[in-house]
This record gives structure tokens, C-alpha cells and sequence, in this order.
């Protein structure tokens, strides 16, 4: 599993093939994120988008605010609402 964090949030799962995630998906993610394994509220594993760990060890990034953390919002939904 993915070592950076352990907060819970609202997730979307998709069926994909594994061309669509390595040709499209992957390389229009920002540098910042990366393929990561998370355990879902199952118990079973799914790929996913997160922070990598350099990002979260290099505290600068956070205190400059280009990367904010909405965790404690628990959906990426929800932060889109309140930021209107």
C-alpha cells in the first residue's frame, strides 16, 4: 500500500485498459503524482492517483500553496463545491 498518508476519502472507481492509463492518463498527470496502490473501504487494492512521498518530504512545496491538502475534506467533490 502506499506509504505517504492514511486518510479515507470518496474515491471513483474505473474499469480501464491498462494502454489507456500508461498513453493518456499517466502522462497528463502533473509531475507531483504518480500510480500508487490504495486499500479500499473493502479491504481489496486498487490502483490510484497520489501525492508522491519526495513531494510530501519536501515540506516547501506545501508551504508555498501551489499544493494544498483537502484530506481533512475527505472528497475531491466537496472541495470543488466550496471553492466554487
Amino acid at each position: 500500500m502506499h506509504e505517504s498518508g492514511s486518510a479515507q476519502v470518496v474515491g471513483e472507481l474505473y474499469d480501464l485498459p491498462l494502454t489507456i492509463l500508461r498513453d493518456h492518463l499517466v502522462p497528463a498527470e502533473p509531475p507531483e503524482l504518480e500510480i500508487g496502490v490504495i486499500e479500499l473501504e473493502d479491504g481489496s487494492a486498487a490502483l490510484a492517483t497520489v501525492l508522491r512521498d519526495a513531494v510530501l518530504e519536501d515540506s516547501s512545496l506545501l508551504r508555498s500553496g501551489d499544493i494544498r491538502d483537502i484530506s481533512y475534506l475527505g472528497d475531491w467533490r466537496e472541495f470543488l463545491h466550496r471553492e466554487g
